[in-house]
């Protein structure tokens, strides 16, 4: 199959700066509010002892229900409170995962939503969830109901859906072809920048004290707020503006502006052509939710993206976004260095996020992900060796290894399985499917997370350090589809997308 040659594109201001601004308020808060009880985990679960404590304390000191949640505890205790407090586990398991049901529901409520209000309209919407929760999050010190830090990051998660879909859509269709690659992985970069905020400000000479910790969760709001005063500036999506609101002249303008040239006629050649074949009813009219499964080919496509981004939520990536802390403190490092540990992490998924966008487009997609996999299946079992050497057997250097072996793992998780699996169904969908296509990802994505991150305190405590062979386990199946069922997309159009996908559904292509 031959690929139509595209001509040199550059990265422009005005493009950047679209682009960084849709996702500073989405995926740069999500990073930051989903990390941001990650190094103050202890002084969290603390205080949520303390609430509970509070509620015990008409009963009499010597019951079991007292002493649970009242008794003092020495510094071996309060690192084991989780194994002996069923309840204070699950708490602190619903805390955690709870921003999933959030995104859950706003995957439903997310096509909805744009066909109501439009992407900016939408974005506003969620801003205004997200203040919310943030304000909610704020006040749980003063008035000591922890149920109210359940309810804001339920908001937040909701809010984190509706923005995070929608910014993934406009860059994608802001970006020219051959810039696709690099521009898709931006909201991962966002998201590690959050994520290294939060840890930087978590630092317990910073805001990671028992006292100043909820500071930390009412500064998630600022990103959403400059978001919302920069976001006029912004163009709407041109293939919006010509494929759904007929507006040919305004997305001719918004074409010059993003790509700070006049020559765009081959872009808007292409939406034309797009556009003539819905006419003509070669592209149907908008798929429904529900219409996704109903069409073999979109349920074909669907699994083709749905492994990819299993991969990367059964891979380990949420437990070490809201555990890795703790995760560090079991490998035997004390309270402090595992925040250091923890900040070291993100520098290494920023770094490696970088390196992802000038490489995305000449490797192409495919081999991203196989690179990615391959490497993170090293690094967790590597890990899962040395916490048996350091639990086990005693040995005290083991604990560096499994650092370090967290530090491999991220490093190819972030080369590929962090943003490969959220670019792909925007390209590989046709127009039609791509929002309810979107919709079904972004849900399947979050029941995955909510299950990996509601279930982990639990299973660890079962299993220990074995848990994580299960990770393993996961990634290595998920590898085998993908070298099977996934094409190379490299530098092709969307057109030309579809046209390798419905060659390969017809089994005319070898897989």
């Amino acid at each position: 199959m031959t690929v139509t040659p595209v001509k040199p594109q550059r990265p422009t201001t005005t493009l950047f700066f679209s682009a960084c601004v849709a996702t500073l308020g989405t995926w740069y808060t999500a990073g930051y509010f989903n990390c941001a009880l990650n190094v103050p985990q202890a002084y969290v679960i603390s205080w949520i002892r303390h609430v509970e404590c509070r509620r015990h304390e008409n009963h009499e000191n010597h019951t079991e229900n007292y002493i649970l949640w009242c008794g003092p505890l020495t510094e071996y205790e309060e690192s084991l409170v989780l194994r002996d407090n069923v309840k204070l586990n699950t708490i602190w398991s619903i805390i955690n995962s709870i921003v999933a049901a959030g995104l859950i529901v706003s995957a439903f409520s997310f096509s909805c939503f744009m066909k109501r209000f439009g992407l900016k309209g939408t974005i506003y919407i969620a801003s205004a969830s997200h203040l919310t929760g943030s304000l909610l999050a704020a006040l749980i010190s003063a008035v000591e109901v922890y149920e109210l830090l359940i309810v804001g990051r339920l908001l937040c998660g909701f809010a984190e859906g509706l923005t995070g879909m929608g910014a993934v859509m406009y860059v994608s269709e802001i970006t020219p072809v051959k810039l696709r690659g690099a521009f898709g992985t931006i909201p991962m970069v966002m998201l590690v920048l959050g994520f290294l905020t939060a840890n930087a400000l978590g630092l317990p000479m910073l805001l990671g004290t028992k006292e100043r910790w909820p500071i930390l969760l009412a500064l998630q709001s600022i990103p959403v707020i400059i978001m919302c005063i920069c976001l006029p500036f912004c163009p709407d999506s041109p293939r919006q503006l010509f494929l759904m609101k007929g507006d040919k002249i305004g997305a001719e303008k918004t074409l010059i502006w993003l790509r700070k040239n006049a020559d765009v006629q081959d872009e808007l050649a292409a939406m034309q052509r797009e556009l003539e074949m819905q006419n003509k009813g070669e592209i149907g009219p908008p798929v429904p939710l529900f219409g996704i499964f109903k069409d073999q080919y979109l349920r074909y496509i669907f699994g083709i993206c749905a492994v990819p981004m299993a991969v990367k939520q059964f891979s380990g990536y949420v437990c070490v976004m809201y555990y890795s802390t703790s995760i560090f403190r079991k490998a035997g490092l004390d309270h402090l260095y595992s925040a250091y540990a923890s900040l070291a992490m993100w520098l290494v998924y920023l770094t490696f996020s970088l390196i992802s966008m000038s490489l995305v487009d000449r490797l192409g997609r495919r081999v991203m992900l196989l690179i990615s996999h391959s490497g993170m299946m090293l690094g967790m079992a590597l890990f899962t060796v040395f916490m048996v050497l350091s639990g086990s057997y005693a040995i005290d250097w083991a604990k560096y290894g499994g650092v370090a072996s967290i530090f491999v793992w991220i490093a190819f998780y972030t080369t590929g399985s962090s943003s490969v699996a959220w670019f792909l169904p925007s390209e590989m969908f046709p127009q039609e499917a791509r929002t309810s296509a979107m919709t079904w990802i972004s849900a399947f994505c979050e029941v995955c997370g909510l299950t990996t991150s509601f279930l982990f305190p639990m299973v660890v405590l079962a299993l220990e350090e074995y848990t994580f062979l299960i990770f393993v386990g996961g990634i290595a199946l998920g590898t085998v589809y993908i070298v099977w069922k996934l094409p190379e997309t490299k530098g092709m159009t969307i057109d030309e997308i579809q046209v390798l996908l419905r060659y390969r559904f017809n089994g005319v292509l070898s897989a």
